[in-house]
Order: C-alpha cells, then structure tokens, then sequence
C-alpha cells in the first residue's frame, strides 16, 4: 500500500510542468547522501485513486502529477499514473532504480527518473549525475520509447 508524507507545487521537477509532486513513503533504496532521508520511513497517509483525486482538486491549476518514490511498489505508482493520465494530467516518477531493461510497462508515463542518488556524481542539474530524466513516448510502430532529456535540467539560465 501506497503512503504519503507531503505534497507540494513544484515547477523545477519536470520541465515545463506545473507538477504535483507526492512525496511516497516507506523507499528502500537508501541511497547514501539522499535529501528526503526520512522518506525511507513507513509511515504517512494512503495513496490510491480517492486520496491522488482530493490532491488533484486541492491543487488547480497543475499540469502534471510527480510520484516521487515508490520503489517499493511500482505497480501501485503505475496503476495511479494510468488514473491520473485518465483525468487529462501528465504523469511523472521519480524512481531511484536503474532503468529497467523491459520498458512496455511505463506507457502509463510522460516521464520518468531514474537512478540512485550518488553524491559525487550530483544531481539532476550536475553535467556529471548519474541519474537520466526521459520523456516517454510511442515511435511510429506505435512501441514505447524514451528521449533522454536530461539536459534539460543542465541549461544555464
């Protein structure tokens, strides 16, 4: 089951959305240096279809969803993405597992991170990170793909 800290607005997290990232609870990834530490904590509210639509119509104005975390249940993010999208929204996860090898499963995403937080590598915004951000789309045999899009987060303002 799906559990949640916190929500917030947030207009760095995806490029060019207005996202509401829910900060999931309970990871277990334990990336070292991590900066939400205390989301590796069982605890928090439910996440499931009644709870993401109250945040939804808290939250006007949003155009994209952001499930940060959820490792431990990625079924239950891509079930929630896949209602999400259902409501005309973008979806977004942020997840601190590799990219898997078998991709059909994200076509309920526009995007998705991946990768575990290492310090010496940096973040998103860091040319050296580790981590890759992809837009997720179809190519015209109608198969999923992903464009790394990573540089995005790397643009001088």
């Amino acid at each position: 089951m799906l559990k949640y800290a916190d929500v917030k607005v947030v207009f760095r997290e995806v490029p060019d959305e207005i996202a509401l990232a829910i900060n999931l609870t309970n990871c277990p990834c334990h990336c070292k240096g991590c900066h939400s530490e205390y989301l590796a904590n069982d605890f928090g509210e439910v996440l499931d279809e009644a709870s993401v639509d109250e945040l939804i119509s808290k939250h006007p104005g949003i155009s994209c969803v952001s499930f940060m975390g959820g490792d431990a249940e990625p079924d239950a993010v891509f079930r929630l993405a896949a209602h999400v999208r259902e409501k005309g929204l973008k979806t977004c996860w942020y997840s601190g597992r590799p990219l898997p090898e078998e991709i059909s499963h994200l076509d309920c995403l526009d995007y998705i991170k991946t990768g575990p937080f290492i310090p010496e590598c940096g973040p998103l915004d860091s040319p050296t990170t580790n981590q890759r951000f992809y837009r997720v789309g179809r190519n015209s045999e109608k198969e999923i793909c992903l464009e790394d899009v990573t540089y995005l987060f790397q643009k001088k303002i």
